[in-house]
């Protein structure tokens, strides 16, 4: 249905979000394309993070086609979607307000003493949260995961090593940060730093 030269007016979005909400993909495609650069320039102003962008974006759009029958109560979408930019920063601001608390409290017990049973207790039970959750992901994803955390490897040279597209990476890593984010939900009972510590790695 929609063409790229198609004129966008307010009423075009109106029949474009009301398609969307019924599931036509082509509504939902219009409606990406026009609104994801204006998008892209709010949240990299922010976060100036390319990569961090493109994964807050991703998810927006993501969670945007999941909910899509929403779409029919919407009249304007740019306030809509800003909206959920915002508050998805907000929550990134949060968080980095929790490690930044975590860390703080790792390297003052860092100076008080070498290793305490404490920090012993820490460290194993983060090992072995994160240990379990790798082993909920498939070989290919836990491979591109890993990489990227512990290796600290880049996007395009995980692609090149693995001899795929950079976007295959982006969306294995994409899935396997979401995987291992869910399965982590169920310990609820583990400590803020723990918390704080896991929310590093999977952010990087």
């Amino acid at each position: 249905m929609m063409k790229k030269e198609l004129r966008y007016t307010p009423e075009t979005e109106l029949a474009l979000l009301k398609e969307t909400a019924g599931g036509n993909r082509d509504a939902y495609a219009a409606l990406y394309q026009f609104f994801l650069p204006k998008l892209y320039h709010y949240v990299y102003s922010i976060i100036r993070s390319k990569e961090d962008t493109e994964e807050l974006l991703q998810d927006i759009f993501l969670n945007l086609w999941e909910k899509k029958e929403e779409l029919r109560n919407v009249r304007s979408l740019r306030p809509y979607i800003f909206r959920m930019a915002r508050n998805r920063l907000m929550n990134i601001y949060e968080h980095q307000k929790v490690q930044r608390k975590a860390l703080s409290y790792i390297f003052q017990h860092a100076e008080e003493s070498s290793v305490t049973a404490e920090d012993n207790y820490v460290y194993r039970q983060y090992h072995a949260v994160v240990s379990h959750a790798l082993n909920t992901l498939t070989p290919k994803r836990r491979q591109v995961f890993e990489m990227h955390t512990q290796q600290d490897l880049s996007h395009d040279k995980i692609a090149v090593e693995l001899r795929i597209s950079k976007s295959m990476v982006k969306k294995q890593l994409y899935a396997a940060k979401r995987h291992v984010k869910g399965y982590l939900q169920q310990y609820a009972g583990i400590t803020t730093t723990i918390a704080a510590i896991i929310n590093l790695v999977l952010k990087r």
